[in-house]
């Protein structure tokens, strides 16, 4: 009996030392790769707080020893500069959501990338640093960039879907975005691009025939300059033929009436309308 008792115990260790390796190779690449999440959105923030409390106090230096959300919390290297204090507090619990963005949904090296690089885009990292010089900032989203960069090259991709996989389903949302805050500016790269599929079944291509039968329409805008053109032709040919040469025959009227109101000047002889020249061939040879 004492020996089965001593038996059992040994049993039950070999038992969980077998049943160990499987356990860890299910498990781990997913919990590694979540905790390197982790890891690097505590890198990214402490970064963007270092960067901003040495641009606003040029005597003191942000500790390196904050690199979690807890060791910033209790951080109070302000003075007297309270309001401050109130930005650096509420964004660290804002920046310590972006940890939420990774490990539901999709966990493969894509999404991963694409989540870090959405807390660059977030309008609260925005807002944190708008006091910065432009060229400060440009510095600090290159570096932080880098860091990006690192972990994806950490993370273990044996658990990935194949590429096939992912095309299929490559414009579905995640659930891990449904909660996330739309960023103030558009990112660089689309992050959920729509499928081959849709877009095809969006446009439209537009041959000669549909060309032709999109040309030979007319809306009222073109009937409307074609009567336009048609009434000013006619007030032009109304003005030309009428109006003129009535217009005309009254300045020579109202020329007639001045001169016979000026009896002291010899007037010429009018010559009659459709009469001819006389004839003078015997002042020529006279002369």
């Amino acid at each position: 009996m004492s020996r089965l008792r001593l038996l059992f115990p040994a049993i039950f260790l070999l038992y969980v030392i077998c049943l160990a390796p499987c356990y860890a190779q299910t498990e781990a690449p997913a919990a590694a790769n979540k905790r390197l999440f982790d890891r690097t959105v505590d890198e990214l923030n402490f970064r963007t707080m270092e960067t901003v409390y040495d641009k606003s106090f040029t005597r003191n230096k942000f500790p390196v020893s904050l690199r979690s959300h807890q060791a910033r919390k209790q951080f109070d290297g302000f003075g007297a500069n309270t309001d401050l204090k109130k930005l650096f507090q509420n964004y660290n619990d804002a920046s310590e959501r972006f940890k939420s963005r990774f490990g539901k949904g999709r966990t493969d090296l894509v999404e991963f990338e694409r989540q870090l690089r959405s807390v660059l885009l977030d309008k609260n990292f925005e807002f944190f640093i708008r006091n910065l010089p432009r060229d400060e900032r440009v510095a600090l989203i290159r570096a932080e960039e880098r860091v990006i960069k690192q972990a994806a090259a950490q993370f273990n991709a044996s658990e990935d879907p194949a590429p096939d996989d992912l095309a299929a389903d490559g414009a579905a949302v995640p659930p891990a975005d449904a909660g996330a805050e739309p960023p103030v500016t558009a990112p660089i790269e689309d992050p959920a691009p729509q499928p081959e599929a849709q877009v095809t079944g969006t446009t439209t291509i537009t041959g000669p025939a549909q060309r032709g039968a999109e040309a030979s329409r007319h809306d009222w805008l073109d009937y409307l300059t074609l009567l336009l053109a048609a009434a000013s032709t006619l007030l032009l040919a109304h003005v030309i033929l009428n109006v003129l040469p009535d217009l005309r025959a009254r300045l020579d009227g109202l020329a007639e009436e001045l001169e016979e109101q000026r009896p002291d000047i010899v007037r010429p002889k009018r010559p009659v309308a459709g009469a001819l020249p006389e004839d003078r061939y015997e002042d020529e040879e006279a002369n």
